[in-house]
């Protein structure tokens, strides 16, 4: 089967399975919460399981990724061009649309959320508007990735893709880089990390496909690593959909899960195409000369 068909059906099929694992291991692995924390039971099967099953994964995708790739002298337009592509540019613009809805959904939030870090002023001490900054800028960010997205859409259908050093096709990462910060910043008062190590996972698997996909756009093409970490970023987004988000994060985990998908297929694709030839450089004088006397048929006397 080919890469482009099984590389993402893998990731999928193995986010739906870690989903179903980590349902199991949010039910049976850890106490009732207390002082707002989840204390994890050590040795519960749930735990081992999901760990054997991220790691048999993790070595899947490593060798799928791998393997003799084309060196995309096209930049990124020759590597995610998916011009005419009609399942392409739906699950693309499906994805632009979630980021529009995570940007939404933050707003909409963001009362309630000033109005709890109020609240806790008294335990934290900490200025309740920088307790919300993170999450404004991860809004702002999601709404300039819905745009980029779109724009970026639009051009691998239209086969036009993006010039080199391509801005837009950073915002992504740049997005994700806030959101991590926003997540650990909720999170960084847990001490038991089972309980929300894969949310991070997904996050930094998530911005290293988006870094490495717009690399190609830099004259960084690394085939592999934009494979690998898409397929990481797709598995552990599906994953982490267990740990019961807030809407708005629900749907940053969709767009992920569902455009690294639609990336990582196309860019395989392309991947299997040959690399076209450059245009032939017209001879020197020399050669030119050499050639001429060479066909040149001298008459019999």
């Amino acid at each position: 089967m080919r890469k482009e068909i099984l590389l993402p059906g893998i990731a999928v099929a193995g986010g739906a399975a870690g989903l179903a694992l980590r349902r199991w291991e949010l039910a049976t692995a850890f106490e009732p919460p207390e002082a707002g924390f989840r204390l994890h039971i050590p040795g519960s099967p749930a735990t081992y399981a999901l760990i054997c099953l991220s790691a048999v994964l993790l070595l899947a995708f490593l060798l799928l990724s791998r393997g003799k790739h084309r060196a995309f002298s096209g930049g990124y337009g020759a590597a995610f061009a998916a011009k005419g592509n009609t399942l392409y540019i739906t699950a693309a613009v499906l994805s632009g649309f979630l980021l529009l809805c995570s940007a939404v959904l933050n707003f909409m939030g963001l009362p309630a959320a000033y109005q709890t870090a109020l609240e806790m002023v008294s335990y934290t001490h900490a200025n309740p508007v920088f307790s919300v900054l993170p999450r404004v800028l991860l809004g702002i960010m999601s709404a300039a990735a819905f745009l980029c997205t779109l724009i970026t859409a639009r051009g691998n259908y239209r086969g036009e893709g993006k010039g080199r050093y391509s801005g837009s096709l950073l915002v992504p990462a740049y997005a994700c880089c806030i959101w991590l910060i926003a997540a650990y910043q909720v999170r960084a008062g847990d001490p038991v990390t089972l309980d929300y190590i894969y949310e991070l996972l997904a996050i930094i698997a998530s911005l290293l496909a988006f870094y490495f996909i717009a690399g190609f756009s830099f004259e960084k093409a690394k085939t592999t690593r934009a494979c690998l970490f898409s397929a990481l970023g797709v598995y552990f987004s599906l994953v982490t959909l267990a740990d019961g988000h807030e809407l708005y994060l629900t749907a940053l985990y969709g767009f992920t899960a569902l455009s690294l998908t639609v990336s990582m297929a196309v860019l395989l694709h392309n991947d299997r195409q040959p690399e076209p030839k450059g245009p032939r450089m017209p001879p020197s004088t020399e050669e030119a000369e050499i050639e001429t006397t060479e066909t040149e048929v001298t008459p019999d006397e």
